[in-house]
């Protein structure tokens, strides 16, 4: 037996059987290596869970809460939910449901207790909890409505620039700097004291009044961002072998942009969606807050912080409830957007 035999045969009683046998090793796919990054950030996972939970409180708890507790989010308990001094009672306060004293009750009985869980709101003695769930409902419509149409219109606008480039890039590229440099303010308050009373009544049977109105003005004015990170994405693709091989077999323009470059463009979209959707939530409340985007007596994170500053030294906990909702909300999409850029990052160390 050689000398190189005997070490081979040494080294196979030291190790085991293991050595010989043929072990299968199985790819990864794509996505797998994504899910596998994306799990190993817990901070991201929490904030994903935290939206989840908040989408199921919003849409599902909400009607709930209204069945368990007899009451809307705008009726109003004025005679028992605020003292003679105008001061809205506090959490977990039971007030009787007579709308003034003496008033008859249309069953010929009593009128029955209610409990506010948070308090009231202000002197119309609305129910606060009611109300931030109803908020985040209109919060959330207005957010992903806006980036959805947003990031539609930003990524179509962005891969036929960079595909086609020439005078459809200049053009593209003029529209999209004309729109960043126009104030939208300016654009809202336009539209307020023009149609935006017939707009806030346009619900789709689901929608809550005033959501159509915002999520297109912030859908009218978030698309160019998207359309420039994907327009720089598509300039460096449509040079890739892949596209001149879909050339060279005769695939047109719109189907190599459809089937070849959208697919690539997957990961930078869910990413920048998640971020943008935490800046349409502030805007939302920016604008309910100046009295521009959702109107009383629809509840609104916004509008509820607009009425606590009356009452911020004997009621505070009325600009905390709906501060801690949108500042939750914001960190939540933000550290679910930061983990999935990482986890789409082959490259990253976490």
């Amino acid at each position: 037996m050689s000398s190189g035999a005997g070490l081979a045969s040494a080294v196979a009683l030291e190790s085991g059987p293991e050595l010989g046998e043929n072990v299968q090793i199985r790819a990864r796919g794509y996505w797998e290596g994504v899910w596998l990054r994306f799990k190993r950030d817990k901070i991201a996972i929490a904030g994903g869970v935290f939206i989840v939970f908040l989408f199921l409180v919003a849409f599902v708890g909400a009607p709930v809460a209204e069945s368990i507790l007899g009451h809307g989010p705008d009726d109003q308990f004025s005679n028992a939910a605020v003292d003679e001094g105008g001061i809205p009672v506090g959490p977990f306060t039971r007030i009787n449901t007579e709308p003034y004293p003496g008033a008859p009750h249309p069953g010929g009985g009593e009128w029955p207790d209610t409990l506010l869980i948070l308090g009231a709101d202000g002197q119309l003695g609305r129910d606060v909890f009611l109300r931030l769930l109803y908020g985040a409902q209109v919060s959330l419509e207005v957010a992903i409505g806006a980036t959805i149409l947003g990031m539609t219109v930003g990524v179509l606008l962005g891969v036929i620039a960079g595909y086609f480039r020439g005078w459809i890039d200049a053009l593209i590229s003029r529209i999209t700097e004309i729109t960043m440099a126009f104030p939208y303010l300016l654009f809202v308050i336009a539209l307020a004291s023009t149609v935006g009373p017939r707009l806030d009544g346009v619900t789709f049977g689901f929608l809550g009044n005033g959501v159509l109105t915002l999520v297109l003005v912030l859908g009218i004015f978030s698309w160019f961002y998207p359309a420039r990170i994907v327009r720089a994405q598509v300039l460096s693709l449509r040079e890739k072998e892949f596209v001149e091989a879909a050339r060279m077999v005769g695939a047109g323009d719109w189907r190599i942009m459809r089937s070849h470059l959208l697919p690539h463009l997957v990961a930078p979209i869910i990413v920048y969606s998640t971020l943008i959707v935490a800046q349409l939530v502030l805007a939302e409340a920016g604008l309910s807050f100046l009295g521009l985007g959702i109107k009383l007596p629809t509840a609104s994170w916004g509008n509820l912080l607009a009425t606590a500053p009356e009452f911020y030294t004997s009621q505070p906990w009325l600009m905390i409830w709906p501060g801690a909702a949108v500042l939750f909300t914001t960190l939540a999409f933000n550290l679910l957007g930061d983990g999935m850029r990482d986890a789409f990052d082959p490259r990253g160390n976490r």
